[in-house]
C-alpha cells in the first residue's frame, strides 16, 4: 500500500474566484524569490491562451499548480508567483478601468472583510512599495514611456499591455471574459505542511512562471538547507551575486557552470542541479555562496581584463572551457596566468582551425584545471598539450585548411581579426564586435569577370585558385554594398581606405592600399597570404607548414 502523503500536502483545484477570494486567501511572496519578471512574451502568451479557451467555448483552462505554505498570515508561494502577481495587476485594471464596483473583482484585490491586500511581496522592501503604490492603490497609466522605462518597472509594464488588449473587446465581451476568468480558470493549489518538502516540489515542478533555470533550483535547495535565523543572510550575499552577474554580463546559471567545472576539474556525469547538490550537501549554505561569490569576483577580474589576448576568447565556439580555467587560475592564485593566456589561445584557436569540435579539447580542458589544482607549472601544462597537439594531428590539419578556400568557414572573421589587433599594442585596442556589419571582402571581387579591369589582371585558371583563399579576403565595416564589392582596383581602394560609408577602415585593408593603385594580381595575393600567415605564427608562437603559403 502507498504511503500516505495527505498530511505532507494537500492538492486542490480552485478557480481564481476561489484562489483569490477564500477567506484565507492572502499571499507572501518570500525573500528566497526573485522579483516580477515577466516580459511582454509572457503575459501576452497568458492574454492570448485565455480569450482563445474562452472563444472556442472550453469548459476551464488550466493554469497550472502554485505550491504553497500554510502560514499564521496565510500562504507562503513557493511557485506561481509570477502568475499571482500578473492576474493582480490584471485584476488592478479591470478595477480602474472598468469594474469600479464589481466586488468580485475588488475582493481578488483586497478583502472586503479586513481590507487586507491578497498579495504581498517581501522579495524586496522597495518592490512591495512599488507595487502598493503604482498597482494596488490605483493605477496611473503613464504615457509615452520609453522602452527602457518600460522594461524597468515590469509591473507598470504589465499593467499598461492589459490595458491596451482589453481596449480591443466591447462591454460584452470584457464582462464574459471576466467571468471566464473567475469561475473557469483552473489553479491546482499545493499547500505543504513542510517547508524542505515544499521547495522539493518547487524544483521538480516547472510551472508557466518563468522556467525554472538550475540557479533558480540550486538557490531554492540552498535556501532550504539554511538555517532559519542565516536566511537574511544568504538572501544577502546572493543579491550581491545577482549585481555581479548583471556586471559582467554572465548569467548565475552559466557562473554555476565555470563554479562546477572548477570543483569537478572532470566531465559532470549528471545535469548542473544534480551534481552541485551532491557538492553541496550537509555543508553550510552561506558558506557555499560565500566562496561562489569569491570565485564570480575572480571571473569579473577576468571580464574587466582589456586586452588582445583577452578579446581573443570572446571569438571562440566554446566559452565555457576557457572561463573556468582561467577563473580557476585566479582563485588558485596561478603564478603564470600571462603564459596560460597565450597557452590556451593558441590551443584552442588550433583546434578550431584545424577542423575540431570542442568536444575534442573538453578532456583536455578538464585536465587543465585539475593540474592548476595540483599547482603544476606552465611547463609541464605547455609539455602536455603540445602531446595532444601533436597526437591529433592539429598543426598539419591546421596548416592544409589555411592552404585551402576559407571564405566561409565559421573561423576566418576572428583569425582576420586577431591580425588586426596584432596591428597595435593594447594601449590603443578596442573590442571588434563580430555583427553583421562586419564583413569579409573578397579583393578580387567574385563577379570579376564582369569587369573589364579585372580580366586583364587575371586568367580564368588564376582566379578559381586565388579567389577564396585567405590572401584574397580582407575585413571592411559598415552597411554593405554590393554594387561596390565588384569594384575595380582603383574604386576598391577608397573602399578600404574608409570602409563601406565612411567608416573607419582596418588597418590589415588600408595595407592593401598601395598595391591597388598598380592592379590585384596573383602576385599581390601570394604576398599576402604569406604574410598573413606570418602573422598567424607571430599570434600562435607557430612555424605553420611552408605549404599555406602556396596554394
Amino acid at each position: 500500500m502507498g504511503e500516505d502523503l495527505s498530511g505532507i500536502f494537500k492538492p486542490e483545484a480552485k478557480t481564481i474566484k476561489k484562489i483569490f477570494g477564500d477567506s484565507d486567501s492572502y499571499y507572501i511572496i518570500p525573500d528566497y524569490q526573485r522579483p516580477y519578471s515577466w516580459e511582454n512574451e509572457q503575459i501576452e502568451q497568458l492574454w492570448d491562451d485565455i480569450v482563445s479557451a474562452m472563444e472556442d467555448g472550453e469548459e476551464t483552462y488550466f493554469l497550472g499548480p502554485i505550491i504553497l505554505i500554510k502560514t499564521n498570515e496565510g500562504f507562503e508561494v513557493v511557485d506561481g508567483q509570477q502568475r499571482l502577481t500578473t492576474l493582480t495587476i490584471l485584476f488592478c485594471v479591470l478595477r480602474d478601468l472598468y469594474f469600479k464596483n464589481d466586488n468580485n473583482i475588488i475582493n481578488s484585490i483586497r478583502s472586503l472583510i479586513d481590507q487586507k491586500y491578497r498579495l504581498r511581496l517581501i522579495t524586496q522592501l522597495h518592490y512591495q512599495n512599488e507595487f502598493e503604490e503604482e498597482i494596488l492603490k490605483g493605477i496611473k497609466f503613464p504615457q509615452d514611456l520609453s522602452f527602457s522605462e518600460r522594461r524597468k518597472n515590469k509591473f507598470i509594464n504589465a499593467a499598461l499591455i492589459f490595458k491596451d488588449k482589453l481596449k480591443e473587446l466591447d462591454d460584452e465581451k470584457r464582462k464574459e471574459f471576466v467571468n471566464y476568468v473567475l469561475d473557469r480558470v483552473i489553479m491546482i493549489s499545493i499547500v505543504c505542511s513542510n517547508k524542505s518538502y515544499a521547495i522539493k516540489l518547487f524544483q521538480i515542478l516547472n510551472t508557466r512562471g518563468l522556467d525554472l533555470s538550475p540557479a533558480d533550483l540550486i538557490k531554492s535547495y540552498l535556501y532550504g538547507q539554511c538555517a532559519e535565523n542565516k536566511r537574511n543572510q544568504f538572501i544577502e550575499t546572493w543579491r550581491q551575486i545577482e549585481g555581479l552577474s548583471d556586471q559582467i554580463e554572465e548569467s548565475i546559471t552559466d557562473l554555476l557552470t565555470y563554479y562546477e567545472y572548477y570543483i569537478l576539474a572532470e566531465n559532470p556525469k549528471k545535469s548542473l542541479y544534480e551534481e552541485l547538490e551532491k557538492q553541496f550537501k550537509n555543508k553550510d549554505p552561506n558558506n557555499v555562496i560565500y566562496n561562489f561569490k569569491i570565485f564570480v569576483e575572480c571571473f569579473r577580474d577576468i571580464y574587466e581584463e582589456e586586452s588582445k589576448l583577452m578579446f581573443s576568447f570572446y571569438y571562440l565556439p566554446n566559452q565555457v572551457f576557457w572561463k573556468a580555467i582561467l577563473t580557476t587560475a585566479k582563485i588558485e592564485k596561478y603564478d603564470n596566468y600571462k603564459e596560460l593566456c597565450k597557452l590556451l589561445q593558441r590551443m584552442y584557436y588550433c583546434y578550431w582551425v584545424a577542423g575540431y569540435t570542442s568536444s575534442k579539447v573538453k578532456q583536455l580542458s578538464f585536465n587543465i584545471i585539475k593540474w592548476l589544482k595540483d599547482k603544476k607549472d606552465i611547463n609541464f601544462i605547455k609539455n602536455e598539450v603540445e602531446k595532444k597537439l601533436k597526437e591529433h594531428n592539429v598543426i598539419t590539419r591546421m596548416t592544409e585548411n589555411l592552404k585551402n578556400d576559407v571564405y566561409g568557414q565559421s573561423w576566418l572573421k576572428p583569425l582576420l581579426i586577431l591580425i588586426e589587433y596584432n596591428q597595435t599594442d593594447d594601449s590603443k585596442i578596442s573590442f571588434i564586435e563580430i555583427d553583421n556589419r562586419l564583413h569579409i571582402d573578397h579583393i578580387l571581387p567574385e563577379k570579376w569577370n564582369s569587369v573589364e579591369e579585372w580580366k586583364k589582371l587575371w586568367t580564368q585558371n588564376e582566379a578559381k585558385i586565388w579567389l577564396n583563399k585567405i590572401g584574397n579576403l580582407t575585413l571592411l565595416s559598415g552597411k554593405k554594398n554590393i554594387a561596390q564589392q565588384n569594384d575595380p582596383p582603383s574604386k576598391k581602394k577608397e573602399m578600404y581606405e574608409k570602409g563601406y560609408g565612411g567608416k573607419t577602415a582596418f588597418e590589415i585593408s588600408k595595407k592593401i592600399i598601395d598595391e591597388l593603385k598598380t592592379g590585384w594580381k596573383k602576385e599581390n595575393v601570394e604576398n599576402r597570404q604569406r604574410w598573413l600567415i606570418e602573422q598567424l605564427d607571430s599570434i600562435f608562437e607557430l612555424k605553420l607548414e611552408e605549404g599555406v603559403q602556396n596554394a
